[in-house]
């Protein structure tokens, strides 16, 4: 057995990895979700401002046994690795999985990294799973969950309009694939409260610290990628953004879509803005489909407002993502 390195320019070799980790997540997931070949391949080819990705796998012969693939932060949250592992299904249980890790390991070491991270998937209703069995018994402790919850879309318009409520005092403002310049500072600022905000578990993540360059360099990347975003915040009477939400996917991946972060500045709470902002968002999303897609969406089970929110939309529970770590 051999390592083959993966970096995102050699096509064949790439799309070899890529299709490893792909078929895993089909067999496992009810709803598999995540990027796409091309969408991926852009994320390995190149070195951004805030994070680096590589990985490789291991093969015999010709036959890829397994993945592993590297997220490594440049800016926030240095000392530590993200890592996913998938091993081939008929190569289960013969140290495959060991084997990829142990080559993390001594990747992570040599970088002067000093933790690993990583996510398994778990039952929705126990939080277990192979995967989870698999770190636990290599000393990687749990941190956090979140509640993966999916819907099918397209929505009826009646359901649409009989959720959608508007709240006295703001405005809603709605962009597509770039933030407008006058939202620069006010958003980027927004996206930092919201990392502070957000439920961490255990984990000890440093905050993210959003610019208005770092947003237009994510922004960039994403349209590279051929992914679509669809933003819509609430503005209150002092012009400040009080509220936003962000849903998209990549077109290369039609019928998967994902509701990404809901944020509502604390003083603004309790005033129902999270669903304000989230309906019209959905507007927006579903306007131009033509074609029945899965909206996934992840948030930790100490988050009650979104999931209130969720509910009343018929998200259904389809799995916890579990967040494992593992000091070196």
């Amino acid at each position: 057995m051999r390592i083959v390195e993966v970096d995102g320019r050699d096509g064949a070799v790439f799309e070899r990895f890529f299709r490893v980790r792909e078929e895993v997540r089909q067999a496992e997931q009810e709803f598999p979700a995540g990027l796409g070949l091309e969408e991926a391949r852009l994320v390995f080819a190149a070195e951004h401002a805030d994070e680096r990705s590589d990985g490789f796998g291991l093969v015999d012969g010709d036959t890829w046994l397994g993945i592993a693939w590297l997220d490594w932060s440049l800016q926030e949250n240095t000392h530590q690795v993200e890592v996913e592992l998938a091993v081939d299904q008929q190569f289960r249980r013969q140290r495959v999985g060991t084997r990829l890790l142990e080559e993390v390991k001594e990747r992570t070491r040599e970088d002067g990294r000093t933790q690993l991270s990583g996510s398994a998937l778990g039952d929705p209703v126990t939080g277990t799973s192979a995967g989870t069995a698999f770190a636990e018994a290599r000393g990687f402790a749990r941190k956090h969950s979140e509640l993966h919850q999916v819907l099918e879309l397209p929505l009826a318009d009646a359901t649409i309009d009989g959720l959608e409520r508007q709240v006295p005092g703001y405005d809603l403002v709605q962009w597509r694939e770039n933030t407008p310049r006058e939202w620069l500072a006010e958003f980027a600022d927004a996206l930092t409260a919201m990392t502070r905000d957000v439920p961490q578990g255990d984990r000890g993540l440093e905050i993210t610290r959003w610019t208005a360059e770092r947003l237009l360099d994510r922004e960039a990347r994403r349209i590279a990628q051929g992914r679509f975003c669809h933003t819509t915040v609430a503005v209150d009477d002092g012009g400040r953004l009080a509220a936003y939400t962000q849903m998209g996917g990549n077109a290369a991946a039609p019928d998967r879509l994902y509701q990404y972060d809901t944020f509502v500045r604390p003083e603004h709470r309790g005033r129902r803005l999270g669903r304000a902002v989230r309906i019209p968002n959905l507007r927006s999303l579903q306007a131009g489909l033509d074609h029945p897609a899965v909206l996934h969406t992840w948030n930790a089970p100490e988050n009650a407002a979104m999931i209130a929110v969720n509910d009343r939309l018929d998200f259904r529970p389809a799995d916890h993502r579990i967040s494992f770590q593992l000091g070196l």
